[in-house]
């Protein structure tokens, strides 16, 4: 059995926008096309994928396990058209944002790989907050953003997640005597936001001691033992550790990284990029081995 490559990439669209509509206007199709490309879909697999109500669209458990091939088939796909077809010139600019609190050495380590393969289209990164690069995506003056979020918001294709811990020197430790000083990027910020939320209704007693506009000066900060703040293991550098939650600090939820794309069509450079970063940070959570809570 051939599953068409085109019902998959409706099926992708309507799983990581959560609507046929949205989907539709993604993959340039109607509404009702969609949606007729789902049943063909799930009429060939001979299961749903997707369970509707009026209110909500979910994925089911079976379409929670044809995600993930799809992904991958649909990366193969793309790779072997644009490869085979390297010898045409590509000539475009991309326009790519990556936000504050994003490991990003695989990032830009494809995206220098993908600069020498297509010497002649212009790559153009944007640095900032998650929520502010989402909101350009949207707006279309960027082609591609990645970033982190608490508490999933339904935009974008997860790449992948991992737990949120309170991070704080190795070499220091916390007077239980005296309020936890905290360390946050100013707002917005998800893991600010999350991490506020969890607070408030602990009972261990707390300020925030420093308002960072960058990662680097909050990671100083952190490091050197005189704050702490809400990390990602992926981030976790030498000298750093995780403080256990409980009577100190409360739990604190998973951070998610997505990968937003502009709506519409994406020209056939910026379509590569995208499928060249799923594959370096495939391989990228490959290489951590399967470290504790990363999914």
């Amino acid at each position: 059995m051939l599953i068409d490559p085109q019902l998959l990439r409706s099926f992708v669209s309507v799983a990581d926008l959560g609507s046929v509509s949205r989907a539709a206007e993604r993959v340039r199709l109607t509404q009702s096309a969609v949606s007729a490309q789902i049943k063909r879909l799930e009429a060939q697999l001979g299961c749903r994928v997707f369970a509707r109500t009026t209110r909500s669209l979910r994925l089911t458990a079976q379409g929670e396990v044809l995600l993930g091939y799809a992904r991958g088939i649909l990366t193969l796909n793309d790779h072997a058209v644009l490869h085979l077809g390297a010898a045409r010139r590509i000539r475009d600019t991309v326009r790519i944002g990556c936000s504050e609190g994003l490991p990003a050495d695989w990032l830009f380590a494809a995206l220098t790989r993908f600069r020498e393969k297509y010497p002649e289209v212009e790559l153009e990164v944007t640095g900032g907050i998650s929520i502010a690069l989402s909101e350009l995506t949207r707006r279309r003056a960027l082609d591609i953003s990645i970033g982190g979020r608490c508490g999933g918001s339904g935009v974008g294709e997860l790449l992948w997640s991992e737990p949120l811990v309170w991070a704080f020197s190795e070499r220091s430790f916390l007077n239980p005597a005296r309020p936890v000083p905290m360390a946050f990027l100013s707002e917005p910020c998800p893991y600010r936001d999350a991490a506020l939320v969890a607070l408030a209704g602990h009972r261990r007693r707390w300020h925030i001691a420093l308002t960072a506009q960058s990662s680097g000066a909050l990671l100083a900060a952190v490091a050197s033992g005189f704050a702490v703040t809400p990390l990602t293991p992926s981030l976790m550098a030498t000298g750093l550790r995780a403080v256990p939650t409980g009577d100190i600090l409360p739990d604190l939820p998973r951070a998610e990284f997505t990968m937003q794309l502009r709506e519409g069509r994406l020209g056939e450079a910026a379509t590569e990029v995208a499928a060249d970063i799923r594959h370096a940070c495939h391989r990228w959570l490959g290489s951590l081995q399967l470290r504790p809570g990363f999914v």
